[in-house]
């Protein structure tokens, strides 16, 4: 879920497979002034992972907030890792596609000229103009410092929901599907200081 609290004054965006259920669900069962649950239609689809540019010209100007006054924070995963997750949570089954290899779903899901689903958009169109970006590769540690910077609590232990299970993401590329993501990701992947296998 992607959150606007006007009470603390946060904002979080939500961006596909980085641990962003886990947050928006900690959000809402610990802070009785979370505020507003942003969901948009997209694609003919409702999502809550809405892009932080949009939050900011839709939500904020139209409502007179500023949003300066506000913390805006999101979190980015290693874009290797993130498109093996894809392909195991695969719109929401938590197992892969029957009958499409990983190779495959690389092929069907990265094309240059073809309609690009939102959740391999790359991470940096959905952070632009926020105050602090996290790395789901620390998620525990990252999810303590923001929910303290928020002054919101955490249950303990904190539940990961959506978790896929697989082996350790590198052990499913070769070299050509390395350099596809590589391509696709690239901003992502410069920005964010990713390598492949660390």
């Amino acid at each position: 879920m992607t959150w606007i609290a006007p009470t603390k004054k946060y904002v979080f965006i939500r961006v596909f497979k980085t641990g962003s259920s886990t947050v928006g669900r900690e959000i809402k069962k610990s802070d009785p002034d979370a505020g507003l649950e942003l969901q948009v239609f997209r694609n003919g689809r409702r999502t809550s992972h809405v892009k932080s540019s949009w939050i900011k010209e839709n939500i904020f100007s139209k409502l007179g907030l500023d949003w300066d006054e506000y913390f805006k924070f999101g979190f980015v995963r290693n874009p290797w890792d993130r498109e093996l997750s894809n392909y195991f949570w695969n719109h929401g089954e938590l197992k892969p596609p029957k009958d499409v290899s990983f190779k495959e779903w690389l092929n069907i899901r990265l094309q240059k000229d073809g309609q690009i689903d939102s959740a391999n958009e790359p991470q940096c169109q959905y952070l632009t103009d926020v105050d602090y970006i996290a790395r789901f590769e620390n998620f525990e540690e990252e999810v303590k410092y923001i929910f303290n910077k928020i002054g919101v609590p955490i249950s303990q232990p904190l539940m990961h929901i959506n978790k896929t299970e697989h082996k350790l993401y590198w052990e499913y590329y070769d070299d050509v599907d390395i350099m596809k993501v590589y391509e696709w990701y690239k901003k992502d992947i410069e920005m964010y200081n990713y390598e492949f296998g660390e």
